[in-house]
């Protein structure tokens, strides 16, 4: 089976420390005349629930990711209120992470370690290693978050200064990678 742009971006996730948190308590609305809510974080990966005057109940509701707004499509009556229970991502969207990974596997290619197709489906081909993947992962980290100074993976960790930019970085974690294959390096000035 082939890494997908979705794996990749858990294993982003690994290196960037971005753990999903949940907004429990939810945000808290009072019914008026709209029956359309704006979430306060943005990055929501699913709603939990929508609570009535504090009860849960069958309330029906979309939710639109692009405007970040939750419609309830069940009735309401003036003064209820409504609070929205949800997890999110505290920093970044799927989106912006998963073009992060296409810009780096075009920095793969640059450098001269392999050419990797990514379909509009998410699906990679060819299909990555596990070292690899990471290596993918790794790259999307470094662009995303240039200064982070320690990358972690259970078979991988990569020390980097914070005084090389980021092409730099890039460039030589993947000289390294091609010639080390022990899973911890460092990349020096």
């Amino acid at each position: 089976m082939s890494a997908t742009l979705t794996t990749i971006e858990t294993l982003v996730r690994y290196f960037l420390n971005e753990t999903s948190k949940s907004q429990i308590p939810g945000d808290v609305f009072t019914y008026g005349a709209s029956s359309v809510f704006t979430l306060m974080e943005s990055n929501v990966i699913a709603i939990i629930d929508v609570l009535r005057n504090d009860e849960t109940s069958a309330v029906t509701h979309t939710y639109n990711s692009i405007t970040n707004k939750v419609t309830i499509t069940s009735s309401l009556t003036s003064g209820d209120t409504v609070e929205i229970q949800y997890t999110y991502y505290p920093n970044y969207s799927s989106t912006e992470i998963q073009n992060y990974i296409r810009v780096a596997a075009m920095h793969l290619s640059v450098n001269n370690y392999y050419d990797f197709e990514l379909e509009a489906d998410g699906t990679i081909y060819p299909e990555l290693s596990t070292r690899e993947s990471n290596l993918l992962a790794l790259i999307t980290s470094i662009l995303i978050e240039p200064n982070n100074a320690t990358y972690r993976l259970p078979d991988m960790t990569i020390n980097v200064p914070n005084s090389l930019p980021t092409e730099d970085l890039i460039r030589k974690a993947i000289a390294i990678f091609k010639h080390d294959t022990h899973g911890v390096f460092s990349i020096t000035g």
